[in-house]
Protein backbone atom coordinates (compact mmCIF):
# COMPACT_ATOMS: atom_id res chain seq x y z
CA UNK A 1 0.00 0.00 0.00
CA UNK A 2 2.68 2.24 0.80
CA UNK A 3 4.59 1.70 -2.45
CA UNK A 4 1.21 2.48 -4.43
CA UNK A 5 0.63 5.78 -2.65
CA UNK A 6 4.49 7.02 -2.18
CA UNK A 7 3.97 7.10 0.98
CA UNK A 8 5.28 6.62 4.13
CA UNK A 9 3.71 5.42 7.67
CA UNK A 10 4.00 8.50 9.07
CA UNK A 11 1.52 10.55 6.70
CA UNK A 12 -1.33 8.39 8.02
CA UNK A 13 -3.24 8.82 10.96
CA UNK A 14 -4.49 5.19 12.12
CA UNK A 15 -7.55 5.24 14.50
CA UNK A 16 -8.66 2.00 16.30
CA UNK A 17 -10.66 0.48 18.75
CA UNK A 18 -8.74 -2.40 19.67
CA UNK A 19 -5.19 -2.35 20.94
CA UNK A 20 -3.65 -6.24 20.33
CA UNK A 21 -5.42 -6.70 17.00
CA UNK A 22 -5.24 -3.05 15.30
CA UNK A 23 -2.86 -0.94 17.20
CA UNK A 24 0.14 -3.17 18.15
CA UNK A 25 0.58 -4.27 14.97
CA UNK A 26 0.32 -0.87 13.40
CA UNK A 27 2.54 0.52 15.78
CA UNK A 28 5.04 -2.77 14.87
CA UNK A 29 4.50 -1.67 11.05
CA UNK A 30 6.18 1.76 11.71
CA UNK A 31 3.29 3.96 12.08
CA UNK A 32 3.39 6.14 15.01
CA UNK A 33 0.40 8.54 14.28
CA UNK A 34 -2.26 5.96 16.50
CA UNK A 35 -5.25 6.81 18.44
CA UNK A 36 -7.13 4.32 20.60
CA UNK A 37 -11.19 4.52 20.05
CA UNK A 38 -11.30 4.00 24.21
CA UNK A 39 -14.78 1.90 24.34
CA UNK A 40 -13.59 0.99 27.51
CA UNK A 41 -13.04 -2.53 26.03
CA UNK A 42 -9.29 -2.59 25.81
CA UNK A 43 -6.83 -2.08 28.60
CA UNK A 44 -3.99 0.57 29.01
CA UNK A 45 -1.18 -0.99 26.73
CA UNK A 46 2.16 0.97 27.99
CA UNK A 47 4.96 1.29 25.55
CA UNK A 48 3.00 2.45 21.75
CA UNK A 49 2.50 6.16 22.33
CA UNK A 50 -0.99 6.39 21.34
CA UNK A 51 -3.23 9.11 21.82
CA UNK A 52 -6.85 8.31 23.57
CA UNK A 53 -9.61 9.54 22.45
CA UNK A 54 -13.38 9.04 23.94
CA UNK A 55 -15.44 9.71 20.54
CA UNK A 56 -14.93 10.71 17.15
CA UNK A 57 -16.35 14.05 17.83
CA UNK A 58 -13.32 14.59 20.14
CA UNK A 59 -10.72 13.36 17.03
CA UNK A 60 -12.09 15.48 14.82
CA UNK A 61 -11.98 18.47 16.92
CA UNK A 62 -8.14 17.12 17.60
CA UNK A 63 -7.61 17.44 13.94
CA UNK A 64 -9.59 20.50 13.54
CA UNK A 65 -12.46 19.22 11.48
Amino acid sequence: MLDQLDASPEDFVHVSSHTRYDLMPMHDMGFRNLVLLDRGCDPVTHGYDYITVKSLDELNTMLGI
